[in-house]
């Protein structure tokens, strides 16, 4: 009777067990160059300092990629107080285990540089930026433009 009850309890912890581990979520894999790296389309908006000081709207759109090595790279066309401009750029960028992550970029034909920082998103096909450049107060939104699984 002891070995039947015992066998009963085992096999009922064992099923329950299961059915735990059924209904948890599973991990998010860490993000790492691999993971993100990709092209993703993007819009910025805000605003920009003016030599004077008074800020003035900013918004882009365009194509940033990232490699697997830490490169960075894209163009955008920037409009600044309603004036376009079509612009590349290229730098490095970090990617932290927690799909957070910064990018410092040299921008061309202005010369000059900023940095971002960023969360990459919904298993990397997404992220969310802000410029930290002083002067510039811009946010931005990212999509995968070949999303992953």
């Amino acid at each position: 009777m002891k070995h039947r009850l015992l066998a009963t309890a085992t096999l009922l912890a064992s099923g329950l067990a299961l059915c735990l581990a059924a209904t948890l979520p599973a991990q998010a894999e860490p993000c790492s160059f691999a993971r993100v790296a990709g092209s993703y389309g993007y819009t910025t908006a805000g605003f920009v300092a003016t030599p004077t000081g008074a800020f003035v709207p900013a918004a882009a759109a365009g194509r940033i990629t990232f490699d697997r090595n830490g490169n960075v790279s894209g163009t955008q066309t920037r409009v600044v107080a309603g004036s376009a401009l079509d612009e590349t750029y290229s730098g490095t960028y970090t990617v932290n285990p927690d799909c957070t992550g910064s990018f410092t970029v040299l921008v061309q034909p202005d010369t000059r540089t900023s940095t971002v920082n960023l969360v990459w998103t919904d298993n990397a096909n997404g992220a969310g930026a802000v410029f930290t450049t002083p002067g510039f107060v811009l946010t931005a939104t990212a999509r995968r433009i070949h999303p992953k699984d």
